[in-house]
């Protein structure tokens, strides 16, 4: 949607001591292409300047403004950052970043990446030798980043599926809706760890298949529907909705208080304020998950840093840390940034 670049004057925000240990001290090819390909003690280009093109197709999801507008204020002084920007549009992020690349920038912060979408650019950056940090770009290691650092999906789905066994009393014999949305790379593979998990416990699936959201814009509402149309169709049929974020998770807790229930639990992901604060309530929302993304964000500006003074890269491909449960024991503790 914009592009916006700044020079920081503020001093980079302490990070966590995972970060430091995850570099190497080695020089890297960052050269031209195969024609120019030169091996540097820095990541700074010819002209002296540290050019950092950074991206986002997520800018209007909640957690995408937090993490990239973090990153526009603790870019270090002697960055020059700009922030391309799109609602869900690859092909303009697919072109503004290859504009960047050719008018010279020296390393891409990849936020929120689908790997599946930004092939353009990073044929681009590969050309020029220009190496892609990441957040949240997969599920699993990926040669298109020298890193991606996230939150781990099997972890994801255990905990929130074992947020609904404690809700319900157990699994076995239990009627669990599971909502997704395949086009969202982490949504999909948590949701199909979910559905399988909650299978091997012995649920069973409402309708008898995952129901898919079609658009994250209106997943509230579909999953509202989802849920009302199952209920009065089936109304003593259902114990419990796996969502795959907080969103549609909303719809699923509106759709049940609409039908005057308490007695089915729903679980999400992404702590956002309003679902936080439905778990305080005890209401049907039983428990969602905390990705931290501001320490994320301050881990990789650590290692773009460390990549601009001496060409270092880090030595790993992926991360994937472990989110945080927030539920009815803790909900009145967290502070949601969401």
């Amino acid at each position: 949607m914009h592009a916006r670049t700044t020079r920081r004057l503020a001093a980079l925000a302490a990070v966590a001591a995972t970060a430091a240990l995850a570099l190497t001290g080695c020089t890297v090819d960052t050269g031209g292409g195969a024609t120019d390909t030169t091996d540097r003690e820095n990541g700074l280009g010819d002209d002296g300047v540290f050019t950092v093109a950074a991206f986002t197709a997520g800018y209007a999801t909640p957690a995408g403004k937090l993490a990239m507008d973090h990153l526009m204020e603790v870019a270090p002084d002697d960055w020059e950052i700009t922030l391309y920007t799109s609602s869900f549009d690859s092909d303009k992020i697919n072109s503004d970043v290859q504009t960047a690349i050719t008018q010279g920038a020296d390393v891409i912060f990849a936020g929120f990446p689908d790997p599946r979408q930004i092939a353009p650019l990073v044929q681009s950056a590969q050309e020029r030798g220009l190496p892609i940090f990441s957040i949240d770009g997969g599920v699993e290691a990926n040669s298109d980043f020298v890193i991606d650092i996230t939150y781990s999906q099997e972890e994801m789905a255990a905990l929130t599926v074992g947020a609904l066994e404690e809700a319900m009393g157990g699994l076995e014999g239990k009627n669990v809706m599971v909502i997704g949305h395949d086009p969202h790379v982490g949504i999909q593979t948590r949701s199909n760890l979910a559905l399988d998990m909650l299978e091997e416990a012995g649920a069973v699936i409402a309708g008898g298949e995952m129901k898919q959201v079609l658009d994250p814009g209106t997943g509230r509402t579909e999953a509202l529907n989802f849920v009302a149309d199952y209920l009065q169709a089936n109304p003593d049929g259902l114990d419990g909705v796996w969502t795959g974020w907080d969103d549609a998770a909303m719809g699923a807790v509106q759709a049940i208080e609409e039908a005057g229930r308490d007695d089915i639990y729903v679980t999400g992901a992404d702590a956002l304020g309003e679902a936080v604060a439905k778990i305080r309530e005890e209401t049907p929302f039983y428990a969602t998950l905390n990705q931290d993304w501001i320490t994320v964000i301050d881990e990789l500006v650590t290692m773009v840093d460390e990549y601009k003074e001496s060409a270092a890269l880090p030595d790993t491909e992926f991360v994937g840390k472990t989110p945080e449960l927030i539920d009815r024991s803790n909900a009145d503790a967290f502070e949601p940034k969401l």
